[in-house]
């Protein structure tokens, strides 16, 4: 570590210096807008996009102009945060199409050109008739004449603009022969060159019978305009004038024109982890920027992940400040936000829909991330908005629906113990395609892997294998086991039903086979294995039914299948000399869990007045319990059965109070209201308001029949741009949890081989977390430099957070700690961006977390790391080459003292760097990258606590160094 520490020193000292810089100058604005491929005639197009940079806009417009008209304009509104919205009006939008572009006006007056410009309009198709009294253009056929000659970009000009690719290439009419052309023709003006990967789109000549030639019009008379004179003509800003320049004739309508693909602004290619500009819509349920969303969050883009040499999404979040990654006993990937630790307290989501199992809080989260076109986090309460278990956090996993198709493929794999190779293969693709209104996606994944091994020197059965000569006295008592094949496939369609209607279907399948990393508890299972599957759907229906107001309905519903066998004693294992105590296959347990989940949502955004937006929303939601069993292959004074039998004293859940304990019916209602008082300050408002059916319970804690259980979460934002790079946060949240159906109600019958089962508690109430939090975001630019600061403290105080605490030192209890837990710290951010391709990030946290009934000398929870620090260097080597280094580092962790036995049962997991190193192309030939990144560079050894620290003192072994090479390609 020391060593790592130095080599990373000098970096670090820059990173110091160059973040004290106190430059003061602005960054240049821009809006955040991609034009549409294609409109309807006659009816208005809505431009919207966000408004980023520094400089101060106090006034946004849009210029557009129709086929033979000059330019007009037209305001675009401020409608929240930094979202701009205005309209083309429908009189403009007409055949072939329209142009337009968006300018801002600063304080002083200046006029600034914050999307495309006069010169270099975006543009527009417009197909169909014109359904009003305006005379449509003439549809007369043209020949196809040769592409004028294009002028070649400038160096500066980007390669890709959003709305460029496939636009049709203006061709020269020229005059018929049977007609004489007049004496003075101006040179048709240049055509912007094609993509290489689009052809130009080329007219439909007419049938010969039908071709009625005319003559070349003098420019300046009216009604003689061209189809496309106005779309390719370059007026002046402002111009008053009629009189468009000749230029070339646009295509025949007959010909259909490609539909571009949907890429992502210069700026938002650009963007690296912790840029300003990053942008969101997990906090608010509306796209906007981080700096300005009323939440401690972040984004990250699919450049950002792959510059941190990032496989998967515990990769992802384990580089963010206040997030901590570890595995358990079993293998499950477990999300600590600020200190504390619960499956069922981080919510996931996918595409917007909940990951989180009914059954025990577990969410099937860590994916491959080649096919994810952001990752979304919240720290904090999100309960105002998406309600139960959005507690710690929120993960918001959104998979990628751009045109064309992405393909990924990748092997490596983890050094053995044999000196042989744990190799892992996985394969990936991507693919969206337009057909005029409707668009088909599809995504899929496929990962096999043989993980890496390491020993397990003692286990609770070490004592009892060693006699039974089950393994020799040399050997460990076993090794971790990361075999894991994974499935992922999504499919969907979107369709435009009307020009103001959109109505998108998705459905997907997630199935994991794994084998559990250690076993169940604390003997090494090697005979484990683990199987889930997640089942998806979602159907959402989008409406606008003014400029003003948009409807939204959706109906979604998910089924979780698990499958978990538990080798608890090895092959052969022997529980006493008699022949019913002797397990060829080991001593086996298997529990199978069916959750099915069923839900409607409608909601609504209308905008009041300008700069404020209300949104409000109902939701209604069916879970239930669809099948739960628990077998053993032994008795319960540990004897062999003839097969897997569901042992004496196991409750069966779906049958207690007839049923009504394993459904859970929840009615929400939420309003959210965000309001931007003059421009610098923006508050927003929210509540939601929940009733959770819960079991009641008599006076012996018996389950007796359901009640609905109502809560209110209230959320309070206030940001303010202080300056043009300054933005101040002052923020409070609450969220709550239920209780999940395994700490209610799930109790395993007690044996020697079994130990350290929770004992569900049917009394549990649920968890509330009140949350103050108070943040700053700073940027200074320098020439093509810029720095960006980010920090924030909170405060949060949880109210009867639900915990499971050893204090028999065989079965666990489920309670709520009913002096509740107190945590507070900070957390910092920093990074410099040289260039596109020239970055270094740094960024820390600081916690404590306090449970209030224990001693002051016991309060702090230290299961986790307290300090975290994580650290990235992105370099450009040549042209074509980038190196990418991260490293990740975290403070000692040591048990909790929150009993006696977890006093007495002690360990300490030193403080830990890791560090990835990755080399990476540019695009290759447009089409291609290639990437080797090495994971645990120094093969540091790292590992994670075990319930039973006494009985395994070794801990849980995590990965060593390893190495992948991934090809990906697009086309």
């Amino acid at each position: 570590m020391k060593s790592v520490l130095s080599r990373s020193r000098p970096v670090l000292l820059v990173l110091v210096l160059l973040t004290a810089l106190p430059v003061l100058a602005q960054e240049p604005s821009s809006l955040l807008h991609n034009a549409p491929a294609q409109a309807e005639p006659g009816v208005a197009l809505v431009v919207d996009g966000v408004l980023t940079g520094t400089q101060r806009i106090v006034r946004v417009v849009i210029r557009y102009r129709g086929p033979g008209e000059p330019y007009a304009e037209a305001a675009l509104e401020l409608q929240y945060g930094d979202l701009y919205r205005g309209a083309i009006p429908a009189m403009s939008m007409v055949p072939p199409g329209v142009e337009y572009y968006v300018e801002g006006f600063t304080p002083s007056g200046e006029r600034l050109s914050l999307y495309k410009s006069a010169t270099r309009p975006a543009r527009v198709v417009v197909v169909g008739q014109v359904p009003s009294t305006r005379t449509p253009l003439s549809t007369r056929s043209v020949e196809p004449e040769p592409v004028a000659k294009a002028e070649p970009p400038s160096r500066n000009e980007r390669k890709s603009e959003p709305g460029r690719k496939g636009e049709p290439i203006s061709r020269v009419e020229p005059a018929p022969k049977s007609e004489p052309a007049p004496k003075r023709v101006e040179p048709a003006l240049k055509s912007e060159p094609a993509p290489k990967s689009e052809p130009a789109l080329k007219a439909e000549p007419a049938p010969k019978s039908e071709r009625k030639p005319e003559p070349v019009r003098k420019s300046g008379s009216s009604g003689s305009d061209d189809a496309m004179a106005a779309l390719t003509a370059e007026l002046p800003p402002d111009s008053g004038s009629a009189t468009p320049r000749p230029v070339p004739a646009r295509p025949s309508r007959s010909a259909e024109p490609e539909q571009p693909e949907s890429k992502r602004s210069e700026l938002e290619e650009d963007l690296a982890l912790y840029t300003a500009e990053d942008t969101l819509a997990l906090a608010t349920r509306h796209e906007e920027k981080v700096k300005k969303v009323p939440a401690i969050a972040a984004s990250f883009g699919r450049e950002q992940i792959r510059a941190l040499g990032a496989r998967t999404v515990a990769d992802v979040l384990d580089v963010m400040p206040g997030l901590t990654i570890s595995r358990d006993v079993q293998g499950f990937h477990r999300v600590a936000i600020r200190g504390l630790r619960n499956d069922a307290e981080v919510l996931f989501l996918l595409n917007g829909q909940r990951l989180n199992s009914f059954f025990d809080g577990k969410a099937l989260m860590n994916l491959p991330v080649e096919n994810l076109e952001r990752i979304e986090v919240i720290r904090g309460p999100g309960s105002a908005l998406y309600g139960a278990g959005a507690f710690l956090g929120v993960v918001n996993l959104v998979t990628q629906r751009t045109e064309g198709i992405h393909a990924a493929v990748s092997g490596g794999g983890f050094p053995k113990l044999d000196d042989r190779l744990a190799t892992t293969f996985d394969g990936h693709v991507t693919g969206a395609h337009s057909f005029g209104r409707f668009k088909l996606f599809g995504d899929a994944d496929v990962w096999h892997q043989v993980g890496g091994t390491s020993p397990i020197e003692t286990d609770a059965l070490s004592t009892d294998t060693l006699a039974q000569k089950l393994r020799d006295p040399l050997e460990p008592s076993g090794y971790t086991q990361d075999d894991r094949f994974l499935l992922n496939f999504g499919l969907g369609f979107g369709v435009e039903v009307s020009p103001k209607s959109q109505l998108q279907v998705s459905a997907r399948l997630l199935s994991e086979d794994r084998t559990a990393l250690v076993g169940l508890f604390d003997t090494v299972g090697p005979g484990s294995r683990l199987g889930w599957q997640v089942f998806l759907g979602d159907v959402t229906y989008e409406h606008e039914l003014s400029d003003r107001v948009r409807l939204r309905a959706r109906l979604y519903g998910e089924q979780q299948n698990t499958d978990r066998l538990f080798q608890i004693g090895p092959d052969g294992f022997r529980t006493g000399p008699d022949d019913n105590q002797l397990f060829p296959d080991g001593m086996l347990e298997q529990t199978h869990v069916t959750v099915r989940s069923l839900g409607a949502s409608v909601d609504s955004d209308l905008a009041l007045f300008e700069g404020n937006r209300l949104s409000l929303g109902a939701v209604a939601e069916l879970q239930m319990l669809g099948d739960y069993s628990y077998e053993t292959n032994y008795t319960l004074d540990s004897r062999l059965r003839p097969s897997m039998t569901t042992p004496e004293g196991v409750v069966d859940m779906l049958k207690i109070a007839d049923g009504a304990a394993s459904r859970r019916l929840t009615f929400s209602a939420f309003a959210q209201d965000q309001w931007t008082v003059v421009e610098p300050l923006t508050l927003t408002f929210g509540v939601r308001v929940d009733a959770t059916q819960l079991p009641s319970v008599n006076n012996t804690n018996a389950i007796t029949g359901t009640q609905l259980v109502p809560s209110v979460n209230p959320r309070v934002g206030l940001v303010f741009s202080a300056t043009d790079s300054l933005v101040l946060k002052l923020l409070f949240g609450r969220a709550f949890r239920p209780p999940t159906l395994q700490e209610l109600l799930e109790t395993i019958p007690n044996t020697y081989y079994n130990q350290g089962r929770f004992e569900g508690n049917p009394a549990l109430l649920p968890s509330v977390v009140n949350t103050l939090e108070a943040g700053a975001d700073l940027i200074q630019v320098s020439g093509d430099s810029r720095v960006r600061l980010r920090a924030n403290a909170f405060l949060e105080s949880f109210s009867n957070p639900i915990a499971a605490v050893d204090i028999s030192g065989n079965i666990v209890p489920v309670r709520n700690r009913e002096l509740g837990v107190l945590v507070y710290g900070v957390e910092g951010e920093a990074r410099l961006e040289a260039s596109r391709r020239a970055t270094a990030w740094i960024n820390a946290s600081l916690f404590r977390a306090e449970d209030q009934e224990l001693p002051a000398n016991h309060r702090y929870l230290t299961d986790t790391p307290q300090a975290r620090f994580n650290a990235g260097v992105s370099m450009p080597i040549g042209d074509f080459i980038n190196f990418d280094v991260v490293v990740r580092a975290g403070a000692e962790r040591r048990n909790n003292t929150r009993s006696v036995l977890e006093l007495i049962r002690r360990y300490k997991i030193p403080a830990y760097g890791l560090i990835t190193a990755q080399v990476r192309t540019e695009p290759i030939g447009d089409h291609f990258e290639l990437a080797v990144v090495v994971q645990n560079v120094f093969d540091s050894d790292l590992r994670d606590d075990v319930p039973r620290p006494d009985r395994m003192p070794g801990l849980v072994p995590r990965e060593g160094v390893s190495a992948f090479l991934t090809l990906r390609a697009r086309n």
